[in-house]
């Protein structure tokens, strides 16, 4: 029996760029893997351009090709999510429409696949973002992701990337709304490989991951995966608190040395002032940093869909109504 290699295709005004990942795909599968049956899933997040036209054209044109769009944008991690609910090969890889994760590789993830390997993922060796603010918000990003969370991940390691259907169907029975696939992947376990790769410019629209939500990306990456911020508040706290005991003691020896002390002008105000006004922006940064813990313990127990899919194209009659109401 053939098998079948499911493409899932997340897309944000990508119309432009939807009938160059049509001819690549093609050309890769009628090419370099013709002994495989495969499937694209073009997953829209509420796309404000004609995404949605362009990609009614491809399934109407090719019935390998689907179509998912969502009641509103649900965020990136969401839209992958639903991909992998509604995919059905043996093997799902993620592919964004953007086209600088190069297709070309595809055929050696599905080389490695029947080698073994239960994941293999794309490793970026070079980013050509023509963007400094961003290659410099992605390496910033990967460091205190690195750095801070439990669940290590590779360094430069992206969303490019094939699952096993075992992988697919652990991923699957992970719920919680807060997500961080990347770490999620990694915390599954499995066999893996990696493919290094040069990433490509852009070729048509903008990107909407600028520095700041590269920096969004990667707290949230620590958050759901360590806690290690609660522990350092709770180091940094300690520490201010015996440095507070500390020079106490000094003021009360210096008190007694010198009886003078107390009539002496009070010097330092200015200083004073400052260590009271961060003491207190510290407090605020670790009060919203556990408020922020507690948010998620909050938003997991509405036990809500993690998405809410608003149009399906290409289909079956009864293929994805139960992922949908597991979403």
């Amino acid at each position: 029996m053939r098998k079948r290699i499911s493409i899932i295709a997340p897309a944000y005004n990508e119309e432009s760029n939807l009938p160059r990942l049509y001819e690549r795909v093609t050309a890769i599968f009628a090419e370099k893997l013709p002994a495989y049956d495969y499937e694209v899933l073009i997953l829209d997040n509420c796309s404000e351009d004609r995404t949605r036209e362009t990609a009614l054209a491809l399934t109407a044109k090719d019935e390998r090709w689907k179509y998912l769009r969502y009641s509103r944008n649900f965020g990136f991690d969401a839209s992958i999510t639903a991909g992998l609910d509604h995919a059905g090969g043996d093997a799902v890889v993620t592919l964004l429409s953007d086209l600088q994760d190069p297709p070309a590789y595809i055929p050696e993830m599905v080389k490695q696949w029947e080698a073994g390997a239960e994941i293999v993922n794309g490793v970026v060796r070079e980013r050509n973002d023509g963007n400094w603010l961003k290659s410099l918000g992605a390496k910033l990003s990967y460091w205190l992701i690195y750095h801070l969370s439990e669940t290590r991940i590779t360094p430069g390691a992206t969303e490019y990337r094939l699952l096993d259907r075992k992988v697919v169907e652990a991923l699957r029975r992970l719920r919680e709304p807060d997500r961080y696939l990347r770490g999620l992947v990694n915390w599954v376990g499995f066999r893996r490989e990696f493919i290094p790769y040069d990433r490509a410019p852009r070729a048509e629209g903008e990107s909407s991951a600028g520095l700041i939500f590269c920096i969004r990306y990667a707290l949230n990456a620590i958050i759901c995966f360590s806690a290690k911020p609660l522990q350092l508040a709770t180091y940094f706290g300690l520490t201010i608190t015996v440095g507070s005991l500390l020079l106490a003691l000094a003021y009360l020896g210096i008190y007694f040395l010198r009886p003078d002390f107390a009539t002496l002008p009070p010097p330092g105000i200015s200083t004073l002032v400052l260590l009271i006004l961060f003491g207190i922006g510290m407090q605020s940064f670790f009060l919203g940093l556990i408020g922020t813990y507690l948010s998620r313990v909050y938003d997991q127990g509405k036990n809500r869909m993690l998405y809410i899919v608003a149009e399906r194209h290409g289909f079956d009659a009864t293929g994805a109504d139960p992922a949908e109401a597991d979403g």
